[in-house]
Parts: structure tokens; sequence; C-alpha cells
């Protein structure tokens, strides 16, 4: 049963009291009120990692207009990253939502996807951050929460990195947050990260939790650039295999019917791709560690923008990728980048929309595919 205080301290109600840009100069501005010595025994953070800048080169482009969806993913900086100790504070749904006893906001914590901002749709979702079920959790927490955290590629590069950013305080833990809608296969790889499953918290969308004491990382990087330190770490903790033996695979990810941004003409793709000595996968039907070792005997794979792409991150340097996108979603900044920062054969094709067609639904030029695989297995 939620209690007065619980339901005054979330006032006023319809919204959070503010939204918090920065969390170190709110920490820094919370401490100087209680003084110097007296603040600095509550809130506290570090810089853990610097801001990483990154160049990459432009692929092969196929039409001159294309420049555009590639240049703005060419020459960026990533966040620098902190480790935050908070006091009496509530971590709230399945975004990973972090609020002070007041019911102040902290926008760094959490990415919003979409073209609002993440105040303008806390405006349009008036009760999102008002619960009517609080519970005190005792002891130490620690959040790997983050939005879409269920998803393969949100898991393997925005939750898994910022464990290696809790690791100098990982005997104060005594919970580690991780959204319940995560599955149970990816939660099995935690242990290789020092994380055993009798430390993870799973938190639902509806419950908030009151800690009195939590660490909050800052996410890794901008949704959909990743930086290499948290590539670099996750390859660490589970590529097993050092040494595979040589990489001669080829593979095409499945996209498949029941999802959006279909790929219309898929079994006559599928009919090419056999034809030309291409093992169809779905990596969802795999274990996390099989498509590891898939990965790693992979020489070409071709894939829709999609999750799936997420296994680029276990490829040897030199594999070739070739990935298609649909007119209506163009994005280059999860895959190209990490491509490049991999060191990897990037190539891209833009598929046909037909007329009619759902938003995101493809066809692929097999023509155009043919002549473009000539090219690189001639390479």
């Amino acid at each position: 049963m939620l209690s007065l205080k619980d339901f005054l301290k979330q006032f006023p109600f319809f919204y959070p009291a503010r939204i918090i840009e920065s969390c170190t100069e709110w920490i820094d501005k919370e401490n100087q009120k209680s003084g110097v010595y007296t603040g600095a025994r509550k809130h506290t953070y570090k810089l853990i990692l610097d801001a990483e800048s990154y160049t990459h080169a432009l692929p092969n482009l196929l039409a001159e207009n294309d420049a555009d969806k590639f240049s703005v993913n060419v020459f960026y900086q990533t966040v620098p990253v902190y480790l935050f100790y908070l006091k009496d504070c509530y971590l709230y749904k399945q975004m990973g939502l972090v609020l002070t006893n007041r019911g102040v906001l902290f926008q760094e914590f959490t990415h919003h996807f979409g073209i609002a901002t993440l105040k303008k749709f806390i405006l349009k979702h008036p009760f999102y951050t008002y619960s009517n079920q609080i519970r005190q959790v005792n002891g130490v927490g620690a959040v790997l929460i983050s939005p879409q955290s269920q998803n393969y590629y949100h898991w393997l590069f925005d939750v898994l990195p910022r464990i290696k950013l809790y690791e100098s305080v990982f005997g104060h833990i005594t919970h580690f947050c991780i959204s319940s809608a995560v599955p149970q296969k990816f939660l099995n790889v935690l242990p290789q990260f020092g994380i055993p499953l009798n430390k993870v918290l799973l938190i639902d969308d509806t419950e908030k939790l009151h800690f009195n004491n939590l660490y909050v990382s800052s996410l890794p990087g901008s949704e959909g650039r990743s930086p290499l330190w948290g590539i670099n770490y996750v390859r660490e903790k589970l590529i097993k295999d050092k040494m595979p033996a040589p990489a001669t695979s080829k593979l095409y990810f499945k996209r498949g019917s029941k999802i959006e941004r279909k790929i219309l003409n898929e079994e006559a793709l599928i009919a090419f791709l056999k034809k030309n000595d291409f093992d169809v996968i779905e990596p969802d039907a795999l274990t996390i560690d099989q498509q590891i070792t898939l990965m790693q005997h992979a020489q070409v794979v071709i894939s829709a923008h999609g999750a799936a792409l997420s296994n680029l991150i276990f490829v040897r340097q030199g594999t070739t990728v070739v990935e298609l996108f649909s007119p209506d979603y163009f994005r280059t900044d999860c895959y190209f980048t990490l491509a490049r920062l991999l060191n990897l054969n990037y190539h891209y094709l833009r598929g046909n929309k037909p007329a009619n067609a759902n938003w995101g639904d493809i066809t692929v030029d097999i023509t155009s595919l043919t002549g473009l695989l000539k090219i690189i297995l001639d390479q």
C-alpha cells in the first residue's frame, strides 16, 4: 500500500518536479548546499573514461545523395562516462528512469527514442513518473537498464558495456537492476561479466523502487554510436576462442515475415543467395554463444538493417558486410560506425519500395546485389 509520505514525495503527481540535464552539475550544487564536508557524504561522482573522437571513411556510395546519410557519422565524439553514487532516490520503469527523492528526473540516464525530446515525451504522458506501487529495496543497487534493453542491439551496446563502469565498486553492489523483459538467454551471459544471477533484481514496468544507495553509470554512448571501449569490453568478455579456424562462411540473416521492415521478395533473395553458397541463418533461434561461434567463422555477412547485425561485434577484422536499407529507415549510426571501428569491409544496398508497401518494407534488386557480390568476392 502506498504510504502518505511516498505519495506526497511524488508531488506534483502529473509531471516530474523538473528534469535535470547534468547529474554532475546537480550533485555539485546539492553538495554545496550542505557545506563541503557534509555534502561530500551525500551524492558523489567520478569520471571513468574521457570522450572519444572518431573519423571514418565514407563507403563506396551507390548514389551521390547517399553521402548525406553517412556524413553525419563520419566525424563525431562520444560522451565522457561517469560513475554516480546517489542517495535516497528512485528507479522506475524499463526506460531506466532515475529520480531524486523529490521527483526530479535525471535526463542523461535514459535514451528517448523518437523525434520528440524526453521533456516533450513526458509532457504528452503526464502521469508517466507517478506510481502507486513503491517498494523499498535494502542494500546497494546498480542500474543496468536502458530503454529497449530486451532488444539484442541495446543489450549488447547499451547494457553490457555499463558493467565495466561499475567494476571498481563490484564488491559493494548487492542488486544489479535489469529489465524483467530481458530474455533469459541474455541474462545467462552475466556470469561472464562477473555478475552472479542471484544478484540480478528484475524490474517490471509498474513498480517504483526506492534505494537509499544507488550506483548509476552514464550510458556508454549516444544511442546508435557505440564507443570503442564498450565494443572491446564486450568482445573481450564473450569471445572465448581467441584463435578460431579461418573465416570461410557466407551468411544471410533471414528477416522473416512477422516483423516490421519486411523484405517482400525474401524467398527469391534466399534462393539466389543459396545458389551462391550462403547459409541462411535465423539468429533468434540461437544462443548468444552459438551466434558468437557463427560470426567468428564469417567471411561475408548480408542482412537488412536490424538487431541481427549486432552480431558484427563478434566478427574478425576484414570481414565483409552488406547492409540492406529501406528508404524509410536509412540509418547509418549503428552498423556503419561499428563496421568502421572494427575495420570491416562495409558495403550497403538500398532496397526498392513498391507502391502501397507498408512503412519500411522493401524488395531487394537481385541484379544490383549480383553486381555488388561480384565486386566483393573478386577482391
